[in-house]
């Protein structure tokens, strides 16, 4: 496990979302807001297709193949653009169509001594099937490189499934990214415990507002996750140097045992609190699955809580999340994707 690390970048949050060409046949366009973006609408809808979408390019990787899909911008408040492109057709087709589309010309570019010294029914008999990514910005093109080093998000889904990764292991996949979760965050602690120390070194002695500026976040994930969990009578063991829970003065050996909804927020809220309040792009499928319906209402306020700087980007078919005023952070799917062949 790579060691934890605090990165300052200036990050970015998405302006808006336009694909076109999905399955063939839809297209959206989607204004976000820099806060809270609440997804709704029918199952089978494309909800969290949209947000696989969403996390593939943000990540510079290729959405599935299956989606089919055909191009795609991004919009960064930044004033700069992810441009996706896919082809599949001939190459006589990927000559023709490069003279009036930038990205089929790259693309061009990148295959041309295929193109050199074949005639045009030789073209047309090739076919090419291929992605093209380009990062735009007032300054010009920028490099993929430079874009992840500017983009800060996380993605999470926390449907409880087998896990993949281990066919052998009874683990699910909650199981898996609340352990990496919790390796995180002992590094977290660990960093946290060093900054201490320097303070210390730098100053000589360290006083209670120094304690407590270094340790605050922190603080405010255990209260969060310490009143959540009254009702079971858990509460954070802060006697131990990783996350660790104690069911009234008996300490509980594994958070493995924890239930799907108890596993689900911790992985909601260790994902924010080890943003360190950087501008991140958080998206979500459902996160609620599991939660009781008191979490449900209050899981935006935790988050926002540990990450007042996290744009949050997330599908639900839970009322209780839409509660307490983010109707207004609400937009129907419905609204937002166009049927090519109405």
């Amino acid at each position: 496990m790579k060691e934890w690390t605090h990165i300052n970048t200036i990050n970015m949050k998405l302006k808006n979302i336009q694909i076109q060409g999905l399955y063939q046949k839809y297209d959206t366009n989607w204004k976000l807001d820099q806060n809270i973006n609440i997804l709704i609408g029918d199952n089978g809808a494309y909800k969290t297709t949209l947000l696989k979408i969403l996390a593939a390019l943000c990540n510079t990787k290729d959405p599935p193949s299956y989606y089919r899909l055909f191009r795609a911008v991004f919009e960064f408040d930044n004033g700069m653009s992810l441009n996706y492109r896919h082809f599949h057709d001939s190459l006589l087709h990927l000559k023709n169509e490069a003279k009036d589309d930038e990205l089929l010309k790259d693309l061009e570019v990148k295959i041309s001594a295929d193109l050199i010294n074949e005639d045009n029914n030789s073209l047309a008999d090739r076919i090419l099937e291929a992605n093209v990514i380009k990062i735009k910005s007032s300054e010009g093109e920028k490099s993929i490189r430079i874009f992840q080093n500017l983009i800060h998000f996380d993605s999470i889904a926390t449907f409880d499934v087998p896990s993949k990764q281990d066919e052998k292991s009874d683990k699910s996949t909650l199981d898996v990214r609340l352990e990496k979760l919790e390796n995180l965050y002992a590094y977290y602690l660990s960093d946290l415990s060093k900054k201490l120390s320097n303070r210390i070194m730098q100053n000589g002695k360290v006083d209670k507002a120094d304690y407590e500026e270094i340790y605050n976040d922190n603080y405010i994930f255990m209260k969060i996750i310490n009143d959540a969990f009254i009702n079971s009578n858990k509460k954070v063991d802060t006697s131990k140097s990783n996350l660790q829970f104690k069911i009234g003065e008996e300490s509980l050996d594994s958070n493995l045992k924890l239930s799907s909804g108890e596993k689900q927020l911790l992985i909601v809220l260790l994902t924010v609190l080890l943003q360190e309040k950087e501008e991140t792009i958080l998206i979500m499928d459902e996160p609620e699955i599991s939660m009781h319906i008191e979490w449900q209402r209050n899981l935006l306020v935790w988050i926002q809580k540990l990450n007042p700087n996290c744009q949050i980007i997330l599908a639900t078919h839970s009322p209780a999340v839409v509660m307490d005023g983010w109707e207004q952070s609400t937009t129907n799917i419905s609204s937002i994707i166009t049927n090519r062949e109405a």
